[in-house]
């Protein structure tokens, strides 16, 4: 740091200036002395009734802005700050450790003073920084207490950390929670909020990233995130406002149409209906399942800062809806709203609603539960996506070429049972006058032609539920079960291990159409279908009741018929009789250590040419949007291949502060990994621009071993500005 640069910032800065050149130098020596203690039961160091001309050299109770300006001086030469002291609270649940306090800075301007003055006698510097700044040895939390009046956001006072370790150390948003709830027990002049030293880069770079921290942070210069763009793009509908439970009840009940802008105060899961765009309160982070969902359909999708009240003048109306990421010189995103009438929007949509160009056929013969590994990739004649579908047939091209020791076992359920399946079984059709009895097959015949069905969202939920029903209650050949025990057991090595069965069905994991979501997964165990387990209890898992394959296989075919997937295919004019369901079955991972997703570039932002990798610990999920669970999120920089530059652009909240969830040699070698994946890959760009592609890739890291496993690759089609 030059604090020569920083000579115009008055008294308060300087001793800043001082304390930041402490506090980025090179962490303590490991011997370095950091058993400071002192006697909690004799602390008198905040005496009120010191009788010193300016009063008390600290205070355990500050609770009026006149108690706050006898400790704290001005002017400060720092922007918006009007007073400013020093607080230090412990870090660590320990009575021995000194109490939360407020400093007097007309006493001691300096916290090293003060502590060497008062409170540990013979205090070093080293010992200081290993005490307060280095999260590993980080007894007590210390920084700047300051009153900010700022006139946008009124007056409201803010605390800084003294950290150390560059974007690694700065605070995570439960250590600045910390800070906060310790504070208030002596602090009650006015709210609290984190905020930055003037010569902090790391603190506000990290914060920005926070998505719902827990704590109020402030930003100088207004520069706080107010508009963040996630699809750029324009649509037209009507503006309908919800909170997040309205929302989520009238997607459920299908009362959205593509006509309609939603905004909704905070950040909704899934989104089933096709809407015009989203607006929400909430920020999304990257790889949401929300957010992905919306930039695969290329809808409009962007967070505003108190959305509800931001576009209440437009509830109900008719509009136009441009957003934008910031290009150029811009600073931020941006977003404008305009009138439209009914008859634009309708002729808008006409124009603009996609449509798939091709559906895989279906081969209703073939039989094969074919391994990933001895699945037929190079047929031309006959392409393996007709027989396995899409996610098993993208997993056996990865497999062909991938290294073994990053795949997981498994095989696929072809198209053919499914089949067999729906001519087997019946359902009443209960909309005929009589009612009759017919196929499945028949009865999704007579659907993808009911215009009831596009019109009605009610009836069509009625009568999907119905069918999906029929199909949890069809009979499952009792062959086929049989068969797939021996296959478990052969590829598994047991009957007792835990499987998932994953959808793979003839529109999903595409080019054009993703289906990322629309469909259902099973854990399975084999050894229930054989009188495994008892009462009632898995033989793979006894904190599970029974998953045995009949189940497994008549929930995932039933998935096909969700009222969100069927919503899908009719907004990509998919004829819903031409699709089927094959499944893969693949390892289930109860103790991973890791998941995550990532991307070879940014699927919302063309100019970034990083890896985007979103991890999180254990199984948790990365793309629910739970504010308490944000993922941690790595820029991954390659040359020729190769890694040379990672960017933790944020932490997880679930992980420890200061510990990643994935080490550097993981995303190295994750990285790589992609890199040769991408280049080996055989992909049909059906006239696409190469750059409009991108591979989204799930991985595991194993429990035990640490290796790496790729579990999906799905092919993600850009939209571009």
């Amino acid at each position: 740091m030059n604090c020569r640069a920083h000579a115009g910032l008055g008294p308060i800065a300087a001793v800043l200036c001082v304390l930041a050149v402490a506090c980025t130098e090179s962490p303590a020596s490991p011997d370095a002395d950091t058993s400071v203690d002192f006697d909690a039961t004799s602390f008198s160091v905040c005496d009120p009734a010191d009788p010193h001309p300016m009063g008390p050299a600290c205070s355990t109770l500050v609770q009026t802005a006149a108690e706050f300006d006898a400790l704290a001086k001005a002017p400060t030469g720092v922007k918006y700050w009007s007073r400013a002291t020093k607080y230090m609270v412990p870090a660590l649940d320990d009575p021995a450790l000194v109490p939360p306090l407020i400093q007097n800075a007309f006493r001691y301007p300096m916290h090293m003073e003060f502590l060497t003055s008062l409170v540990f006698p013979g205090l070093s510097q080293s010992a200081y920084m290993a005490m307060v700044t280095q999260r590993a040895t980080r007894k007590y939390y210390a920084g700047n207490l300051v009153r900010i009046d700022d006139p946008t956001a009124g007056t409201l006072y803010g605390f800084t950390a003294y950290t150390s370790g560059g974007l690694a150390g700065a605070l995570e948003p439960v250590e600045a929670r910390h800070i906060r709830d310790a504070l208030q027990t002596v602090f009650t002049a006015g709210p609290l909020a984190f905020t930055f030293e003037p010569y902090d880069a790391a603190g506000p770079k990290k914060a920005k990233s926070w998505i719902d921290p827990g704590v109020p942070v402030y930003f100088a210069e207004h520069d706080d995130v107010k508009v963040e763009v996630y699809t750029a793009g324009t649509a037209y509908g009507r503006v309908r406002r919800y909170s997040l439970d309205a929302f989520e009840k009238a997607d459920a009940a299908g009362l959205l149409t593509y006509r309609d802008l939603a905004v909704v105060d905070s950040v909704p899961f899934d989104v089933v209906n096709i809407v015009a765009g989203l607006v929400t309160g909430g920020r999304q982070w990257e790889l949401t399942h929300v957010n992905v969902r919306l930039a695969r359909r290329g809808t409009p999708n962007l967070f505003v800062d108190a959305a509800l009240d931001t576009l209440a003048p437009w509830d109900g109306q008719w509009v136009r809806l441009d957003a934008r990421k910031k290009t150029g010189d811009e600073k931020v995103d941006v977003y404008t709203v305009t009138p439209a009438t009914e008859a634009e929007t309708d002729a808008w949509w006409a124009e603009h609603r996609p449509k798939l160009d091709h559906v895989p056929a279906i081969d209703k013969a073939y039989g094969g539960l074919d391994a990933l590994t001895a699945m037929d990739t190079a047929n031309q004649t006959v392409p393996l996506v007709t027989r396995f579908g899409g996610k098993a047939t993208n997993l056996a091209k990865l497999y062909a070429f991938l290294a073994a020791e990053h795949q997981v076992p498994g095989f696929g359920i072809p198209f053919a049972p499914f089949e067999a399946f729906l001519d087997a079984n019946t359902v009443l059709d209960a909309r005929q006058s009589p009612p009759e009895v017919v196929t499945l097959r028949k009865y999704v015949q007579r659907l993808a032609i009911d215009p009831k069905m596009a019109a009605d969202p009610a009836y069509r939920k009625s009568v999907l539920a119905g069918l999906r029903a029929a199909i949890e209650a069809g009979q499952v050949p009792a062959p086929l079960v049989q068969q797939l025990v021996q296959r478990i057991t052969q590829i598994f090595g047991a009957a007792n291990v835990r499987v998932r069965f994953r959808s793979s069905s003839n529109v999903e994991d595409g080019l054009q159409f993703s289906g990322a979501g629309l469909y259902d997964s099973q854990t399975v165990c084999a050894a229930d279908s054989v009188g495994g387990g008892s009462g009632g209890v898995s033989a793979c898992d006894p904190a599970q009741g029974k998953r045995d394959i009949e189940r497994g296989l008549r929930k995932v075919w039933a998935s096909l018929y969700s009222d969100k997937a069927w919503q899908e295919r009719d907004w990509y004019q998919v004829p819903q009789d031409q699709v089927g369901m094959a499944i893969l079955v693949s390892l289930g991972f109860p103790d991973e250590v890791a998941n995550g997703v990532a991307f070879t570039g940014d699927p919302s932002d063309a100019a970034e040419t990083r890896y985007l990798v979103n991890a999180q610990v254990g199984d948790e999920s990365v793309v629910s949007n739970d504010a308490s669970k944000v993922p941690e999120k790595d820029l991954l920089g390659l040359t020729d291949g190769k890694v040379t530059a990672i960017v933790r652009a944020r932490s997880s909240s679930l992980a420890e502060p200061g510990v990643p969830v994935l080490t550097d040699a993981q995303l190295t070698l994750l990285g790589e990994q992609m890199a040769a994946i991408a280049k080996a890959y055989p992909l049909d760009l059906e006239g696409h621009d190469p750059a409009e592609i991108l591979f989204d890739l799930e991985f595991k890291v194993q429990a035990g071993t640490g290796l790496l496993k790729f579990k999906q690759i799905r092919p993600f089609l850009r939209v571009l500005p």
